[in-house]
């Protein structure tokens, strides 16, 4: 995995601000190839309880990750229970790794 254990930290410590303490944070994508080089963050944040208002804080949480890590490429995507399942969202939790 390419990602620095502090932008883990920070990554997983900005969700919970922005999410509540119920929420996990999966790594998806180039990042996980320790061969690649470059590359967005991908980023699934799950939630526990249905939630109306995904993607402003999805959006909140990306502009505090910048703040935070610098100006690169997050993306981001927020699930709840709510959520039908798409493929990116099932391979994003078959094939990511939980921070």
């Amino acid at each position: 995995m390419r990602l620095p254990a502090n932008y883990q930290t920070t990554i997983t410590e900005t969700a919970i601000q922005i999410f509540g303490e119920k929420t996990t944070v999966w790594l998806f994508g180039s990042r996980l190839d320790d061969n690649a080089k470059g590359g967005d963050v991908d980023l699934l944040i799950k939630l526990e309880s249905p939630t109306a208002n995904k993607a402003e804080l999805g959006g909140r949480y990306n502009a505090q990750l910048q703040m935070k890590l610098g100006m690169q490429k997050f993306d981001v995507i927020v699930i709840d229970p709510s959520t039908a399942l798409e493929q990116i969202h099932k391979n994003a939790l078959s094939k990511g790794i939980m921070l």
